[in-house]
């Protein structure tokens, strides 16, 4: 299991790279432009990629935590258990980053698929992943809580906001013409949030470690967070404006 976790690691850290860079094509070219729409398309299977083995490396190290993240170390009983403290809420952690990214990149491309006819997301397999999240992000919430780790609670809440918020587009009774062009940018944004979240509180935690005192990492890691949901509620305003997502003229689609 070990060597399957490595080679899995290598290729997520690798990939996640790519992608860290990739993200900024789609928001930078003009929209629905050639560029925009392929750089879009590989940004969403590389994130699909990353984001599923992210979920797999998670459940690898909440199975055999001890096997995964011990191995070629020699500590005592009491040192294993004081890493289980707070290494198994990490885990869990990422465990919904990685959920919640799958979730948002597909939402993105799904609801550019479906634009008003909203019932291709509702099938139980779209949406069983979203549902997951509740309990997920209320557990990682309470662990925040119980080991006094700030960015889980944080984190739960942005994932909880996230999750109703696509459930209530997808079932609510009449939406605005042309809301899905939100919802494909509210998406895309919190697909961003979330990998350069796991970037800094992971990959990129040991690096920023040596540069930053102990609260000034714990703002590079709520950095995402915040200026991503800044970004998204500044420019929603501007895109409904430049799109007409008018709130009076809305489609009825069951």
């Amino acid at each position: 299991m070990l060597t399957l976790h490595t080679a899995l690691l290598y290729l997520h850290i690798a990939l996640g790279a790519v992608a860290l860079l990739l993200y900024w094509v789609p928001v930078i070219v003009r929209k629905g432009s050639p560029v925009h729409i392929n750089a879009g398309k590989i940004f969403y299977y590389l994130m699909l990629t990353v984001s599923g083995s992210g979920i797999i490396l998670c459940l690898m190290g909440l199975y055999d935590p001890v096997g995964i993240y011990t191995a070629g170390k020699q500590l005592s009983t009491e040192s294993i258990q004081r890493m289980l403290v707070w290494r198994i809420p990490v885990s869990q952690f990422l465990l919904l980053v990685s959920l919640l990214t799958w979730v948002s990149v597909r939402h993105a491309i799904g609801v550019l698929k479906a634009k008003a006819d909203r019932s291709l997301l509702r099938r139980w397999y779209y949406q069983g992943p979203v549902f997951a999240m509740f309990p997920l992000a209320i557990y990682v919430a309470y662990q925040g809580f119980s080991i006094g780790m700030p960015l889980l609670i944080i984190f739960a809440v942005v994932s909880l906001i996230t999750a109703s918020t696509m459930t209530l587009y997808v079932y609510k009774k009449q939406v605005s013409p042309r809301a899905w062009i939100i919802e494909h940018f509210g998406a895309m944004v919190g697909s961003g949030i979330a990998v350069y979240t796991a970037f800094f509180a992971a990959g990129g935690r040991r690096m920023l470690a040596e540069l930053l005192p102990d609260n000034w990492l714990l703002v590079s890691w709520l950095a995402a967070p915040v200026i991503g949901t800044t970004a998204l509620i500044t420019l929603t305003g501007y895109y409904k404006r430049k799109y007409k997502v008018q709130p009076n003229k809305a489609l009825q689609q069951g």
